[in-house]
């Protein structure tokens, strides 16, 4: 994939946005690419971005986990009005992540059930500038799209595997971004 970034970018090609990759690779003859048109998308702005996100105060910044990552079987969550309020017992990843990220001093931490409620948690909220998210890459494109519309600063981690139940992902990678600009 990042072979195939360089090849557009060297063409010039704009990539900052979803439509724009859309175009770019349709101009190489890859029509059929909607996960291709994310990915790119994702990792593009990813690296465009990680230097303003490590910028960003703790503290101004919010986490967002997906709800698709518990264990449904054995999770001990409660849904409130702005997600899953993890308890932390063991059934998945998303307690070492939640652990990891206030070591860290994050505050801003959300299980959601899906991207509508990220909207509305950062449009009440005045007090958070940037935003990781873990979702998988059309969950993720569309979120950074709305988010940049409002100013956020936004990175994703993609999901190893994705659905919408017992889902997968690199919690080393998602530290490695939790981390960025800390010392």
């Amino acid at each position: 994939m990042l072979e195939l970034i360089a090849r557009l970018m060297a063409m010039g090609a704009d990539l900052g946005s979803r439509n724009a990759v859309k175009r770019a690779l349709a101009f190489i003859g890859e029509t059929e690419a909607d996960e291709l048109v994310d990915q790119i998308y994702v990792s593009v702005k990813n690296n465009a971005l990680k230097s303003d996100f490590a910028n960003i105060p703790v503290e101004k910044r919010a986490l967002f986990l997906p709800q698709c990552l518990r264990n449904p079987e054995k999770c001990e969550a409660k849904l409130t009005e702005i997600g899953y309020t993890c308890q932390k017992c063991g059934s998945c990843s998303i307690g070492e992540i939640i652990e990891y990220a206030e070591s860290l001093g994050y505050k801003n931490i959300f299980v959601v059930p899906g991207g509508s409620m990220v909207l509305k948690i950062l449009k009440n909220s005045s007090n958070i500038k940037a935003a990781l998210g873990v979702a998988c890459y059309p969950e993720l494109s569309e979120a950074i799209e709305r988010l940049s519309a409002f100013g956020f600063c936004t990175l994703a981690v993609p999901l190893l595997r994705a659905g919408c139940v017992n889902t997968e992902v690199d919690v080393n990678k998602v530290k490695q971004f939790l981390k960025l600009g800390l010392r």
